[in-house]
């Protein structure tokens, strides 16, 4: 799929927890609400052309079919005009059929079995895409802590989880490192044949969290061809790992200008988290990513390196998974 097939800035946002949000907020995607970041009115504002719709918790297997039953309730309902993206063909279609894509993702797999036979019924759902751990632990490795200041986890991916990894590259399936620990990412860089994302993590550089990643993660997922999609939680941006909500925007443009310098600007694109933490102040929601595209052009970003960060970044890993 060439750029060109593409709207300008057209945006694909690699993380969004709005399926959780629209639940505890009682709202619905077709309406625009001043609550949370994400609903179709506000995607259209944004450019918003796909994201990947992640439900959470993914601990057992109730919880994952209750989260898909709730997804694919969402695409089903011609009011929210909303459509499960299995191929890169799919997303070419969007703006014909006027719907926004819904790349259905899993955040943490603990209610996957072992034979993998879950995940082969979800894939012909449409699943294609993956988080192996939330921050916690399952059987298939373990995941980094929410406190700034913890301790490196010396644990890793297990055999299982390996295995899991050569499944979905076999399926067609991406597999995303965001919320691992240090060693299970070194561990799930070294199982995989197919690029890794980071779907949602920013720069331990700038920000010495540690969910965000170390120069060294940063050219490892490089080296393999992925991708890391900046977070816009204020913890995961800012040098301080507050949660402050004056957090400047600009700071958003700053890890990003981190990994272009780094290791190039084929390896960034978007993962904000909304509706599942807190942004700053000036983004607000997801109408926001108007703002940083125009921090990008003032930083004299060019078109094609914009487009590669909204969504040509993606579009690759899709052309290399997907199947």
């Amino acid at each position: 799929m060439s750029d060109n097939e593409m709207k300008s800035h057209a945006i694909i946002d690699g993380h969004t927890d709005v399926l959780l949000q629209l639940t505890m907020q009682q709202r619905k995607f077709s309406e625009e609400s001043e609550k949370g970041h994400v609903d179709l009115p506000r995607m259209k504002k944004a450019n918003e052309i796909a994201a990947f719709f992640a439900i959470w918790p993914g601990t057992n297997q109730y919880y994952i079919l209750k989260g898909t039953r709730q997804l694919l309730g969402l695409v089903e309902n011609p009011k929210n005009e909303a459509k499960i993206i299995k191929e890169v063909t799919d997303l070419e279609k969007l703006e014909k059929e006027n719907k926004i894509g819904v790349i259905f993702h899993i955040e943490g797999i603990g209610g996957f079995d072992t034979e993998f036979h879950l995940l082969h019924v979800l894939y012909h759902l449409g699943l294609r895409s993956f988080g192996i751990t939330w921050s916690d632990e399952n059987i298939f490795g373990t995941g980094s802590s929410f406190n700034p200041n913890a301790p490196k986890d010396k644990r890793g991916l297990t055999a299982e989880g390996r295995e899991l990894i050569a499944e979905a590259n076999d399926l067609g399936v991406i597999v995303d490192v965001s919320h691992l620990s240090d060693k299970s990412f070194w561990d799930a860089i070294d199982a995989t044949n197919k690029p890794l994302i980071a779907s949602h993590s920013n720069c331990r550089a700038i920000s010495p969290h540690v969910r965000n990643l170390t120069d060294e993660m940063i050219q490892a997922l490089a080296d393999i061809g992925g991708v890391m999609g900046m977070n816009f939680s204020n913890a995961f941006l800012r040098p301080d790992c507050e949660r402050t909500p004056d957090t400047p925007l600009t700071l958003v443009v700053d890890h990003i200008d981190h990994i272009r310098d780094l290791v190039g600007i084929d390896h960034v694109a978007f993962g904000s988290d909304f509706d599942g933490t807190t942004v700053p102040t000036e983004i607000k929601d997801c109408t926001g990513f108007n703002k940083i595209i125009a921090e990008l052009v003032r930083r004299d970003y060019t078109e094609e390196e914009i487009n590669k960060i909204c969504h040509g970044n993606f579009i690759r890993i899709f052309e290399q998974v997907w199947k």
